[in-house]
């Protein structure tokens, strides 16, 4: 049988007493709906202790605390002058930070904090003028990423008159912008000369040095696939393995138009050695590289995250303030996607479905964030970076969510960066299981001595002239 009502009230009032407002706040607002007037006068007494505390979080510039006590204040609605004054000054305080994002040159915190005082239920007109300017200037950033460097550069002159702020940062920014123009103006005319001579090496280099100053120019990301499968020992292996078979390289490999399709990665050759007993494909897997780190390896195409609870059914459990399942990645035709019924922020956007594009940077929950990048644009995988501070049940470096191979190699292209590397090392994907490849010669697994490539089996340790690594299986409690 439910409690009497006297008896709540007694138990809300005692929760007031010793500052448990939450409870009391639970324990009357059942009350409240049904009309009971002793519960809607102890409310006031539940407000007071919200905006006490909300007072006191400002005071340690805890401004999330300060407006979570704000909103659960505001529920009771009991119409306390002090609840206004809270809200007012919260709010001051978000525009500012705002203000001080955009003239501090970072558009996309800006958004971020637009999007969270309009979460919030605030409605002032310097928002919508603060939201607009920042769009504008992420959509001019986004424009000299994709090599668009003219169209940028005017959009960002039509800007700078608009800025409510000192334009200092702002007009570093164009600087900077003008600098990669030039970069780029001398680096793409070396790429298609290059692409156009066969000159692969070149091209790589070209490359490079374009996708530096603007990151996501479609062709020259083209160019670096096709030059990059043409110059490398490695992928020639690969090529000359599939043609052995009698399997078409894919074209997107070797069109460089505009309307060409996303590379795919190469296809793997056959395993020349196997290692009995090997496991099917897991469905994760913990990586630790001697002197790099440790990573987590997800092979699903689909991956969850959330938070991470003794019995939490998440792929990615992470210590931070989301919901026990909050989000998931998605491999598709369309690369990666990125979904939450909870709602994220993409660069500061908020968003319930989106597609990722390398160094996109992802936020979960109020402040949980990590970048996603793509490092080879011929594979598939894609590497998680937190840069937020949380972390997972097990301290690694980042999350990999791994297509067909995984790259531990020398430069910045690999997956994993090991620096002293010669040549790069493959994890990958084959019928048995998952398998590993190791060009310069011999290695060991465990103790068993294996030439070019082999099965991995799980836990495994992987050991050669110029590296360590070892796999294991994920613990239950991860």
């Amino acid at each position: 049988m439910a409690d009497s009502p006297w008896l709540v009230l007694r138990q809300a009032r005692e929760a007031v007493d010793h500052h448990r407002p939450e409870e009391a706040h639970r324990l009357i607002e059942p009350l409240i709906a049904e009309g009971y007037r002793k519960a809607w006068r102890l409310a006031r007494d539940v407000v007071k202790q919200y905006a006490a505390r909300a007072g006191k979080s400002l005071d340690q510039h805890n401004h999330d605390a300060a407006w979570r006590d704000l909103l659960a204040a505001e529920a009771l609605n009991t119409g306390e002058k002090a609840v206004a004054e809270l809200r007012q000054t919260l709010t001051r305080l978000g525009i500012v930070q705002a203000m001080a994002a955009l003239e501090a040159g970072q558009p996309l915190e800006t958004l971020a904090a637009v999007g969270r005082l309009g979460n919030r239920g605030v409605r002032h007109p310097d928002l919508a003028r603060l939201e607009s300017i920042a769009q504008e200037w992420a959509a001019a950033t986004e424009l000299a990423d994709r090599g668009e460097f003219i169209r940028s550069l005017a959009e960002l002159d039509k800007l700078r008159p608009k800025l409510p702020c000192p334009t200092a940062a702002f007009d570093r920014f164009r600087q900077a912008v003008d600098e990669r123009h030039a970069r780029f103006r001398a680096a793409v005319g070396q790429l298609y000369d290059a692409a156009e001579a066969k000159l692969w090496r070149d091209a790589l280099a070209a490359a490079d040095t374009v996708l530096a100053v603007a990151p996501e120019h479609r062709e020259a990301k083209a160019i670096r696939g096709k030059a990059w499968l043409a110059a490398s020992p490695d992928t020639a292996d690969y090529v000359a393995a599939a043609e052995e078979r009698g399997e078409a390289v894919a074209a997107a490999f070797t069109d460089t138009r505009r309307d060409s399709p996303r590379p795919g990665p190469p296809p793997l050759p056959p395993l020349t050695s196997s290692y009995p007993g090997s496991p099917a494909l897991p469905k994760r897997f913990l990586l630790w590289v001697d002197s790099v780190g440790g990573y987590l390896v997800c092979l699903s195409h689909r991956v969850t995250f959330g938070q991470a609870t003794a019995d939490g059914p998440v792929d990615v459990p992470l210590f931070a303030d989301v919901s026990r399942l909050h989000a998931e990645i998605s491999r598709d035709g369309e690369g990666y996607v990125v979904e939450s019924a909870k709602g994220v922020l993409i660069n500061g956007a908020g968003a319930t479905r989106a597609v990722l594009a390398p160094g996109d940077r992802v936020t979960l929950g109020a402040t949980c964030q990590f970048l996603f990048h793509k490092p080879l644009p011929v594979s598939s995988t894609a590497r998680l970076e937190l840069t937020s501070g949380h972390r997972l049940p097990v301290a690694v470096d980042g999350v990999l969510l791994m297509g067909n191979e995984l790259m531990l190699g020398p430069g910045p292209g690999a997956h994993i960066v090991v620096p002293w590397l010669e040549a790069p090392a493959l994890i990958y994907r084959s019928k048995e299981g998952l398998a590993v490849r190791v060009p310069s010669g011999t290695f060991r697994i465990d103790d068993r001595p294996c030439t070019d490539r082999a099965l991995l089996p799980l836990p495994a340790v992987v050991t050669a002239e110029a590296f360590t690594f070892a796999i294991e299986p994920v613990a239950a409690r991860l």
